[in-house]
This record gives structure tokens, C-alpha cells and sequence, in this order.
């Protein structure tokens, strides 16, 4: 003991050492303070008053910090003291400027606070700022004194355009400004753009938010507002008067004729035959006429944009529909660019007063058809190396409507290693594996009955997957084939469903004999059930949301739930058929027997991002449980779930827990039928591209049944808690944009397989314990 404490000491010693020989404060002149922290303090209760959004006005930040240290501001000293290419690059990309404190700064940052105030309604408050000063180093806090807020006391709509107020006052009831609500100039703005996008969306083809005005009357006695909200009509020069205007009722635009150019070329004078072609819409009983234009061969048929198409002729300009042209058109992989203009040239005459036509023109330019590809690539399966490669070939028009086509022919090799030398393991590579897989994607949603109305409602997709794989191991081969039909659709922004209605995957096995002796005495029926033939004929859904918001980082969920089932069509058929069973009492398909089981999972996340955004805290929940019936007594081995590796339980290797609280050494891979997992993440920048997490995962696997294999591994609802592992452990993520590599490196602190008093192992931990994982991308 003493003498760890003697190291300790010294340990202690070089780091304070070392810290001091590079510290910047060295650096700094006598009345020069780095700026440390900053603090914000609201006096009393505003929760109008937007803490994040004051931080906003802090400048200049803090100088960044790894453990406790500031490196790149000490690089930048570094690296200043001689002037080269190289220096100056490295300063760029590693050093950082020092933030000095500055008091003129600091009142500058007061009076923009005022502003923001101001403009939230709590006009005559004061901000004041107290700096403490210790080391050289500044902590400076802001004190918000909110004064009594503004309150609008009374609103009024000032429109001489009768027509266009009845559309505004259609969607009245969705304003943001209301009686008794504080006084927000930014609030105010929403309201202009929530106008300017209704009323464009109803023909007003024209209008721009500068039409709307609000004219503010203030009570300073009763800190209240009366708001007259004017929509201003246009405004032309008079030619007869000059300096005077004209005003004019704003024009209400109805769509004449739409043109579609599938195939544009800007560089190319082309001649064109015209096309018609109809379309029908959801909820809709008329037909559009839309114009196409091809100049030779219709390489892209006007039938594939049906469910693209949301400019209706006849119909009022609506810029919610463009947008939403713009996103269904370029949902198809051949189009490159699309570019949809509007204009009033060879427009017809309107008798009705305040409407007029406009033309709509579509021009589409198509990518590169067809495309070949290559890969090769050195694979790892758990210390097992390999090589893989890939002849990968796509068309993006396979039949003239949009559809993609992908085909891939796979092989590869691998170095297994085996406990038993056999016949067919000679040579460095003992395992073989071939294939061909394809997948037809199309567009829309395709079926014997047409889907038309619900195709230009949503935006489904289909996806035809097919493949055959063979692979030859040291003690069997095995042949897979695969058939599914799967749809995709949106119900909402952040709603996405996947139902795949046809799911088909046979499994033939055909093991070396001295394999089939094994297995004949194995104790283990799901490995048993693995390395024999099988089918699963059913079907799958899953309900998809996410609010994540692609343009800026904030808060947001991310729900997933699966559902699936195989086997129970075939059952009921097979029972009101009166099939006989086999002699082992279950049905089969073309002699195979089939599984037979419900499966459900839920993945729940929740990421929290912290104010300056680059620190956020992800927490994830899973729930999973498979169940056999009928004419099945296990779930299939790749339906199961396990627990362990670089994407859940990190502190274990993968597949290596549970399953509940069995401590056994089995020399299989475990796996459960039901699954409940938590993992809580924060996650924080440390020097550019290098960033690093903490974390903690908490769960384990169980079976639904008694297993031989692994006694004690049965789910009980009053014991199940008490079989929960618990790890922790710190991540390294070099985050290079296109691609984010980890390594995470965990240990084990509670193992369940451990008996009662010595399930907690932080005493026990040893160096072999720590479980290194390597990974692509975010574990969630």
C-alpha cells in the first residue's frame, strides 16, 4: 500500500509538471484574462425568456478544453512563435485564438441582449454583467432584469381585397398571433411567412411577405398593445401621375397548361412530338390532360409520372404542390436535375376580375442509365480471415417507368478455424461461399389491383428482392434461397411504414457425416433446428417514426416497431385441408418443415443536445420477444436475439451474454428468445474530427422456455431484474463527414452469471476484462 501511494505521488507530480510546462497563461500580459466562462441569471420567472437563445449572443466563446486543459490554444502559441507554411497550416486546422475578456465586448453582447428583449416584449429591462477575475482567467456573469412584459390587448385585419381576405380568413383559426399573448417581433414574422405560404398555396402566385405590415399602437400605463395586421395591395407607377400610384387587387393565377420534358438537354437544339396523356388524383373524380414532350423514343414513359405529378391544370397555383412535385420527382434514380418554371406568356384571357392563367413547364435531364461496379474487400468474422468481392450491375430504367434494377453476383473466402481436422479443410481457405441477388425497385405501389388514387397520396415504393446464396463450410454445406415483396410508404412527415406481405426463406443443409453423428446427439434443439432444412413463409411490418430535423440539431425520437409472423397461413391451410403430419408430429412444404412463430421488437431513442450543440446525450431502450408454437418448438436461429458486441451489451463479446443468469462455459453462441435492453450515451467533441463518448448499457437476453443447454436462462417476471448486466465504458470516434469510425472499449460491472454477492465486479476487474469494439458509424 505504500508503495502504490508513493507512485500515486509521483504520478501526481509529472502531471502537474507537465501541465505547467504547457500552460498558456504564461503567454498572456499582465492585464490580459482569458475569457473562462460565461453565466446567465434571470431574475423571477420568464419562461418566454429563452436562455439558449441568449447564449447565442455570447461572443467570443470560451477556448475549448480537454480534460481540463486547453490544447489547441496552446498549440496555437506553439506554433505562432515561428512563422512558417507549416505552422500556419497546422494553426488552422489545430490551434485556436485566444478569447480575451473585453469589456467593450461584453457591453456590446448587454445591448444585444436589450435588442432580444425587446423584441420578446419586455421592453425597459436591464442587463448588467459582474466579471470575477482570478489567475488570469475571466468568469463573467450576465444579470437579466425583465422588466413587466408588453401584452396584446386587441387585434384587427386591415384587407381591401374581399377575395383574398376570405382566404385568410379561412385559416384564421391556425394564426400565431392572439389576444393576451406577449408582444414577440419574431412571433410576428412566423405570422408573415404562415400568410404568404397560405395564400400562395391558393393561387397567389405572386405574393411575397413584404405585403403584410403590422402597425403597433402601445399603452405604456397598461404595458399593452393594439395590433392592426394590413395586407397592402399592389402598387404601380401612374403613368399619368408622376410620383403617384395605382393600387390594385393581387392577382389570383390559375395553372393553364402543364409541360413535361422527360428528357432535356439545354445544350441541344432538339424538336419535339407532343403527347397527351391523363392522370387522376386522390379524392379527385376529374382527369388532367398533361402535355408531353419527347423528341425521339419514349425512353421514360409518361405513365411513370402518375404518381409524381401534383400540378393540377385548371387548378389554382398551389407552391405546396411544386415542392411536393419536386420531392416525388427526384424519388426516381434516373432523374439528375429537374427544374419546374412558371410564366403568363401565351396565356388565355380571364373575364373574371383578379384571375389570370400561367403556364407550368417541367424539364427533367436523366443520369447515366446503366452502371458496373467492382468490389473486393479482406473480411474479419472473429479472428477468421477472409476475402469477399462483388460484380454489382444497375439499370435505373429497367422498364421504361422508373424502376431500378440491381444485380449482384457475390463470392468469397475464409480461413475458419476449426477444433477437428476434416476431409474438405484442406488449403488455407476452408469455407466457400457464392451467390446472386437481385432487387427491382419501383416507384409506386405495385399490385394485381392498381393503387392509383394511393399512389398520388403517398409516396410508396415496392421493392422485389430475390437471391440464392451457397456456401460450403468444413462440416456442411448449405443452399439459401430468398423471396420477399416488400412496400414502402409515408403517412406523414415523420411517419414511414414497410410492409412486406411476402417473405420466403428455405434453408437446405447437407452435413458431412461425421457432422449429422454430432448432431443427432445434440442436447441443443434450436442448434439442432440450425444446421437441418427449414422454411419461413410469412410476413413483416414495421411502423417507423423519426422528428429528426435534417437542417439543424435539436432534440428529437426515434421509434421503431417490427412485427412478424411465419408459418400461420400455411397452418390453417394445412388444418382445413386435413394434411396428415409427419412421424414427427408437424406439417411440411415440399418436405420441409416450416416455422411457425410471432416475433415483435421496439426500438425507442431519445438524442438531447446540449446548447452549443456539439455535446448531446442519446438514450435507447429495446424490447424483443419471439414465440414458437404449433408446429415449431424453437425460433428459427437467425429470428433470435442475442446480446454483446459493438452495437448493445459492449462490455461482452458478441453473442456472449446470457442467456438470464447462466454461468456456464458453452461452447455455443447464446441466444434468447426475448430481449430487454436500455443504453445511455453522452457523447462530446475532443480535438476536430476526434471526438469521444461515455456510456453504460444495461440488459440481457432469455429464453421463453426451459433450456438444457442453458439452465437458469428462462425469463421470470420476479427474477428477471436481478439477472440484468450493467457495463460501462468510454468511446473514440474519428468522424471524417463521409465516414465515422469507432472504437469503444467497455467492461463488464455487474455479470448475472455471477452468484448472489459477487455479481458487481468492480473489484474484480483485471485487464483481460475490457472488451475492445470496432464499428462504423454511431451504435444508434
Amino acid at each position: 500500500m505504500i508503495l502504490n501511494n508513493k507512485i500515486i505521488r509521483i504520478i501526481i507530480i509529472l502531471l502537474i509538471t507537465t501541465l505547467s510546462g504547457c500552460s498558456v497563461k504564461k503567454h498572456l500580459n499582465n492585464d490580459q484574462h482569458l475569457i473562462n466562462r460565461y453565466r446567465i441569471s434571470v431574475e423571477g420567472s420568464h419562461p418566454e425568456i429563452s436562455n439558449s437563445e441568449l447564449r447565442t449572443l455570447l461572443t467570443p466563446d470560451p477556448n475549448s478544453k480537454f480534460l481540463f486543459f486547453r490544447f489547441k490554444l496552446w498549440s496555437y502559441y506553439r506554433f505562432q512563435k515561428k512563422q512558417t507554411k507549416f505552422n500556419t497550416w497546422l494553426n488552422k486546422h489545430f490551434g485556436e485564438e485566444p478569447s480575451l475578456y473585453n469589456e467593450s465586448t461584453l457591453e456590446n453582447i448587454s445591448k444585444k441582449m436589450l435588442r432580444y428583449l425587446n423584441n420578446i416584449g419586455y421592453f425597459d429591462s436591464k442587463v448588467e454583467f459582474q466579471t470575477r477575475f482570478k489567475n488570469k482567467v475571466a468568469n463573467v456573469r450576465f444579470i437579466i432584469k425583465p422588466s413587466v412584459p408588453y401584452r396584446i390587448s386587441d387585434i384587427k385585419y386591415s384587407i381591401t381585397d374581399s377575395l383574398l381576405q376570405d382566404f385568410f380568413n379561412k385559416d384564421l383559426s391556425n394564426t400565431l398571433i392572439k389576444k393576451g399573448d406577449i408582444y414577440n417581433a419574431y412571433t410576428f414574422d412566423n405570422e408573415r411567412d404562415r400568410i404568404t405560404a397560405n395564400l400562395r398555396d391558393n393561387g397567389y402566385f405572386y405574393f411575397n411577405r413584404n405585403y403584410i405590415q403590422f402597425i403597433v399602437d402601445s399603452n405604456l400605463m397598461k404595458r399593452e398593445m393594439n395590433v392592426d395586421l394590413v395586407i397592402n395591395s399592389v402598387k404601380k407607377p401612374d403613368q399619368s401621375s408622376p410620383g403617384n400610384f395605382i393600387e390594385f387587387n393581387h392577382k389570383r393565377y390559375f395553372i393553364n397548361n402543364v409541360t413535361i420534358i422527360p428528357e432535356f438537354d439545354p445544350n441541344l437544339n432538339l424538336t419535339y412530338d407532343t403527347i397527351k396523356h391523363n392522370i387522376e388524383f386522390w379524392n379527385d373524380t376529374n382527369r388532367y390532360t398533361y402535355d408531353f414532350l419527347y423528341n425521339q423514343k419514349q425512353h421514360l414513359k409518361p405513365s411513370a409520372f402518375n404518381s409524381a405529378i401534383k400540378i393540377k391544370p385548371g387548378q389554382p397555383y398551389s407552391a405546396k404542390k411544386v415542392q411536393t412535385t419536386y420531392r416525388k420527382l427526384f424519388n426516381f434514380q434516373i432523374i439528375q436535375t429537374a427544374n419546374i418554371s412558371f410564366d403568363t406568356t401565351n396565356t388565355p384571357n380571364s373575364n373574371i376580375p383578379d384571375h389570370d392563367y400561367i403556364n407550368s413547364r417541367i424539364q427533367l435531364r436523366d443520369s447515366k442509365l446503366n452502371r458496373f461496379s467492382a468490389e473486393v474487400e479482406g473480411t474479419n468474422s472473429s479472428g477468421d480471415l477472409g476475402i469477399r468481392g462483388n460484380l454489382v450491375f444497375l439499370n435505373k430504367n429497367i422498364f421504361k417507368r422508373a424502376e431500378v434494377f440491381r444485380l449482384r453476383l457475390k463470392g468469397g473466402f475464409e480461413a475458419q478455424t476449426i477444433t477437428e481436422p476434416t476431409e474438405s479443410n484442406n488449403g488455407l481457405f476452408n469455407t466457400f461461399e457464392a451467390g446472386l441477388d437481385g432487387t427491382i425497385f419501383f416507384p409506386r405501389f405495385l399490385s394485381p389491383v392498381r393503387f392509383d388514387k394511393f399512389n398520388q397520396e403517398y409516396l410508396p415504393n415496392t421493392n422485389l428482392n430475390f437471391g440464392f446464396n451457397y456456401q460450403r463450410r468444413p462440416n456442411y454445406s448449405r443452399n439459401i434461397t430468398n423471396v420477399d415483396v416488400g412496400y414502402t410508404w409515408n403517412s406523414g412527415k415523420n411517419v414511414t411504414h414497410i410492409l412486406t406481405p411476402i417473405n420466403i426463406n428455405y434453408v437446405k443443409i447437407n452435413p458431412t457425416p461425421e457432422f449429422d453423428s454430432i448432431l443427432e446427439n445434440e442436447p441443443n434443439r434450436r442448434l439442432r433446428e440450425q444446421y437441418s432444412d427449414h422454411m419461413i413463409v410469412g410476413l413483416k411490418y414495421s411502423y417507423i417514426f423519426n422528428n429528426q430535423n435534417m437542417m439543424a440539431l435539436q432534440h428529437f425520437n426515434y421509434l421503431r416497431v417490427n412485427l412478424e409472423s411465419s408459418g400461420n397461413l400455411l397452418y390453417g391451410i394445412n388444418s382445413l385441408a386435413g394434411t396428415q403430419k409427419s412421424d414427427s408430429g408437424y406439417y411440411k412444404v415440399f418436405g420441409v418443415r416450416y416455422s411457425q412463430y410471432l416475433r415483435a421488437s421496439i426500438d425507442f431513442r431519445h438524442y438531447y443536445y446540449f446548447s452549443k450543440k456539439t455535446n448531446s446525450l442519446v438514450w435507447r431502450i429495446l424490447l424483443g420477444a419471439g414465440i414458437p408454437f404449433l408446429n415449431s418448438d424453437e425460433l428459427p436461429y437467425e429470428k433470435g436475439f442475442y446480446a454483446g458486441g459493438a452495437n448493445d451489451m459492449r462490455g461482452w463479446l458478441f453473442k456472449d451474454l446470457g442467456p438470464g443468469g447462466y454461468s456456464g462455459d458453452s461452447q455455443y453462441e447464446k441466444v434468447g428468445d426475448i430481449q430487454i435492453e436500455g443504453n445511455l450515451e453522452y457523447r462530446f467533441p475532443i480535438y476536430g474530427f476526434f471526438k469521444g463518448a461515455i456510456f453504460t448499457d444495461i440488459g440481457n437476453i432469455w429464453t421463453y422456455k426451459e433450456s438444457e443447454t442453458f439452465p437458469d436462462g428462462q425469463f421470470h417476471i420476479d427474477k428477471f431484474i436481478s439477472q440484468l448486466a450493467v457495463d460501462a465504458g468510454i468511446g473514440f470516434r474519428f468522424d471524417f463527414q463521409v465516414l465515422i469510425f469507432r472504437i469503444d472499449v467497455a467492461a463488464p460491472m455487474r455479470d448475472p452469471a455471477y452468484s448472489s454477492g459477487h455479481k458487481w465486479r468492480f473489484k474484480y476487474l483485471q485487464p483481460v476484462d475490457f472488451i475492445w469494439n470496432f464499428g462504423i458509424g454511431y451504435p444508434f
